[in-house]
């Protein structure tokens, strides 16, 4: 996540996460206990039984499951209805090792390939999850990203760089806004994270509490809710000199600059990255 100049688009970049590959599982040879099933068996049972096989009787053709050697499921936000998309209907871009040279603008096969790292789907809404699936020479392969609402969480984390762009601007000869301005840059943060996990609220402290567990869980870098919860301390002076102010001039930097760091995080997190133009656009892994 670079600092460039927000911009509020239509668009927003999606970053594959790194960890992506951790969950691009090759069904082969994962095993559960007592070795009855796999577990890769189970999980593409629970994916065909769950959606691709009603979405197959809905389409009243001959294909069964057997046919199936693509499948991408998106998942709405908000509890929309799942979007099933079956073989030709599915667009997927991949990442993988060849075993051979591959000469550009040859196909790439299941021949010419070692192993498939990760794979994702490209024509998904940005605000919905999904689920993949791909037969690929003898194995079959499942990938997955149930994180919502990048769209709005992208924007929420521009507005979050504004206000910090704006504490820069006027720290110096006006610290009371810009300690307010920190405290609305740093619930973003949090907002941001919430929303990728369908979680909306209006209420202090029930981000305070996310923020807090998270932390507690090692989500989030320790640090992040003591500042949060120094920046709510001043909100009344801050806001609405309610007092004396506590936070001095030569704390702000401090304060900036972990700031910045949540808003970091928080779009690690959620999948994002800024981007170095005005616009934003779809990216592959890195």
């Amino acid at each position: 996540w670079a600092r460039s100049r927000p911009t509020h688009t239509s668009t927003v970049t999606i970053r594959r996460p790194n960890y992506l590959s951790r969950f691009c599982i090759d069904m082969s040879d994962l095993q559960l206990p007592g070795g009855e099933e796999t577990f890769g068996e189970h999980l593409v049972e629970n994916l065909f039984a769950t959606w691709i096989d009603r979405d197959l009787e809905q389409r009243a053709t001959e294909l069964t499951r057997a046919h199936v050697y693509r499948a991408v499921v998106e998942l709405p936000p908000s509890g929309g209805a799942p979007i099933v998309r079956i073989n030709e209907e599915v667009s997927l871009q991949a990442r993988a090792v060849a075993s051979a040279p591959i000469k550009k603008g040859e196909p790439v096969t299941a021949e010419n390939i070692s192993s498939l790292e990760a794979f994702w789907p490209v024509d998904v809404d940005p605000n919905s999850g999904w689920l993949a699936y791909i037969i690929v020479g003898e194995s079959a392969y499942i990938a997955f990203d149930l994180r919502y609402n990048k769209q709005r969480s992208a924007e929420l984390l521009s507005l979050a760089d504004d206000y910090l762009d704006v504490v820069e601007a006027v720290r110096e000869f006006a610290l009371r806004p810009a300690v307010d301005n920190l405290l609305s840059a740093a619930e973003l943060t949090v907002q941001a994270q919430m929303l990728a996990q369908s979680q909306e609220t209006k209420f202090h402290n029930v981000r305070d509490r996310w923020l807090r567990e998270n932390e507690r869980l090692g989500n989030a870098p320790e640090g992040f809710f003591a500042t949060l919860q120094r920046l709510r301390r001043e909100r009344g002076a801050a806001r609405y000199g309610d007092g004396v102010l506590g936070v001095t001039a030569d704390e702000v930097p401090a304060l900036i600059a972990t700031v910045r760091s949540m808003v970091e995080h928080a779009a690690n997190q959620i999948g994002l990255v800024a981007a170095d133009t005005s616009s934003l656009s779809s990216r592959s892994p890195q």
